[in-house]
């Protein structure tokens, strides 16, 4: 006799929070410091930032970029950081700063 209740052994246990197969997508918001802009992309947990960087610079207009500073809990992302190599999980921001350079006195 069936209870209803199917079991979830497929699903991949979860160690600090959610755990995502490297085969599945994670959500990222991608966010401008000031809040006026918000981006959306979905991400394999294995693939480097360098390619989300540079569409969501074509997406926004830039022409180049290393004028943005991508910051995730405070560090700097590297173009061959991966969401899995900073422990992202699903519904994580990725902060934008305008790059400075220059501000000698």
């Amino acid at each position: 006799m069936s209870t209803g209740k199917q079991e979830s052994s497929k699903l991949p246990s979860a160690v600090n929070g959610s755990v995502v197969p490297s085969s599945e997508f994670i959500r990222i918001r991608v966010i401008t410091s000031d809040s006026s802009n918000e981006v959306h992309f979905r991400l394999k947990p294995d693939v480097a930032f360098a390619r989300m960087k540079t569409t969501y610079c074509k997406k926004l207009g830039h022409s180049n970029k290393d004028e943005l500073r991508f910051v995730y809990d405070g560090i700097r992302i590297a173009d061959n950081d991966t969401p899995k190599s900073l422990d992202m999980m699903d519904g994580d921001v990725v902060e934008i700063y305008q790059e400075r350079t220059g501000g000698g006195m």
